[in-house]
């Protein structure tokens, strides 16, 4: 076969293949076979005396072997290469439903030329494609083995900002967006280095791409032209530097209102008195920003004056879940994290939002009772929780537990939430409003906060095996 005929031919550096192309095309049109012996009489030609320089000059070179058997084809490479004794200087190793693909960046010692007629036979025997390139004669090991430059994940990508952006839309990431979201990456020079598939759903759902970022590029300068994307195709792209902590998260902070439940509990409580909508009108307009938190709380708090204290009882049993917060608190816990609610709600309603999920802190502003305990008074007891003490609260938090802010998560909708987000290393808005998802580092508007775990770097597969052990 023409591979194999290759394989057998001499071994020479790139810069000198010009002077001998004429000999080795009338090489390729001879009759050899694999396994054929060479003539050892015929006379010498001038690609041995290029053979016997590379010999004993120090040679590199990617190999590349492709098949659908996976461990096959790594040990069938391994063992060429320990047979030869080949450095590793790196590898990597793909893998796309049955096709593997496996790659080594290999430092060649002398007379390591019939490696390629072995690595040939190897690829034929496990129905391989096999490809290779001869790097520089003159790149020394010791320089391969201390330079960024030649790793096969970073190559040609040294010396940049690395950014890993997760794209996710439960619906399917669908080609028009695809095709959009890299022309864009094209056009602000961001390579990508590598990718890779968190879901195991019928059709594509979220994808982790490692980016390779100029270091002129400030993306928060980019943060409009990335939500008018993800807002024209419904499709959440989040970016997050590509450092030690990015998987080293250790505590998770939600608000509660709109957040792990879908309602706002101070409208609940309204609602059992009849005063619904003058109450829903100052929230709304509180979680738009257009009133001081504070005020607006005082405002809501004194309509209820006079509800009994048992309405309260009847709103914990109405409130709703949010999809996905018990198997996303439950994965959590699993893995070691402490997670907490700070609320701008009510104590007993985020205490019993921290008993359902099984949540270690509870956080929100106290009701103030009447002497015998029976209705509310229309005020609040302590401090309020508004937004900087909700940014206090965490932080507080994150000391207690010895967790660096490099290590917390926090997650809101309203712009109450906009200090402990931005204190948090990665902050997201969950189904946020507006100016929210504007300021927030990371958005996800999607139905299910699960979707959180793919941000983190957990991929489906990795969620499932967390809930058996929750």
């Amino acid at each position: 076969p023409y591979l194999v005929r290759m394989s057998e031919l001499e071994f020479v550096a790139s810069t000198e293949l010009q002077q001998i192309k004429a000999e080795l095309v009338a090489r390729l049109g001879c009759d050899e076979v694999v396994g054929s012996s060479r003539d050892t009489t015929r006379a010498p030609t001038p690609s041995d005396k290029h053979r016997a320089d590379i010999e004993h000059a120090t040679q590199t070179a990617m190999v590349s072997l492709r098949g659908p058997h996976g461990t096959d084809i790594i040990g069938g490479v391994l063992t060429c290469l320990s047979k030869h004794k080949c450095q590793i200087v790196d590898f990597s190793l793909s893998r796309l439903h049955h096709d593997v693909t496996f790659g080594v960046l290999v430092h060649l010692h002398e007379r390591s030329v019939d490696l390629f007629s072995d690595l040939a036979q190897t690829a034929q025997r496990w129905d391989g494609t096999l490809s290779f390139d001869v790097q520089d004669a003159q790149l020394k090991a010791t320089k391969l083995a201390t330079s960024a430059q030649y790793a096969l994940s970073e190559a040609p990508y040294a010396q940049r900002i690395k950014y890993v952006a997760t794209v996710l839309n439960e619906r399917g990431l669908s080609p028009e967006f695809l095709s959009e979201w890299l022309a864009w990456l094209l056009a602000k020079k961001i390579s990508v280095e590598q990718m890779r598939r968190l879901d195991r759903r019928t059709s594509l759902m979220c994808v982790e791409f490692r980016l390779s970022v100029p270091h002129d590029l400030g993306l928060d300068k980019v943060r409009a032209e990335l939500i008018a994307i993800s807002s024209a195709h419904q499709t959440d792209v989040a970016l997050q530097p590509d450092n030690v902590f990015r998987r080293q998260k250790r505590l998770v902070v939600f608000d509660m209102d709109s957040t792990l439940i879908q309602q706002e509990v101070i409208d609940e409580i309204a609602r059992a008195t009849g005063i619904e909508e003058q109450v829903a009108a100052i929230t709304e307009r509180a979680m738009q920003g257009e009133m001081d938190f504070g005020e607006s709380l005082a405002a809501r708090v004194a309509l209820l004056a006079g509800t009994p204290v048992s309405v309260l009882e009847g709103v914990k049993q109405r409130l709703v879940f949010t999809e996905g917060a018990h198997y996303l608190c439950r994965a959590l816990k699993s893995a070691g994290f402490k997670l907490a609610v700070i609320s701008g709600g009510f104590l007993p309603l985020a205490k019993h939002v921290k008993t359902e999920l099984g949540l270690d802190y509870a956080f929100a502003n106290q009701l103030a009772v009447s002497a015998d305990g029976s209705v509310l008074v229309g005020e609040t007891v302590g401090p309020v929780v508004d937004a900087a003490r909700k940014a206090e609260l965490l932080e507080v938090i994150a000391q207690a537990e010895g967790i660096a802010i490099d290590q917390v998560v926090a997650v809101g909708d309203g712009a109450n939430d906009l200090l402990m987000l931005a204190k948090a290393s990665l902050g997201i808005a969950f189904n946020a409003k507006p100016r929210v998802q504007e300021q927030a580092r990371a958005r996800i508007n999607q139905k299910s906060l699960a979707n959180i775990l793919y941000l983190m770097g957990y991929s489906e597969s990795e969620a499932s095996e967390l809930q058996l052990l929750g």
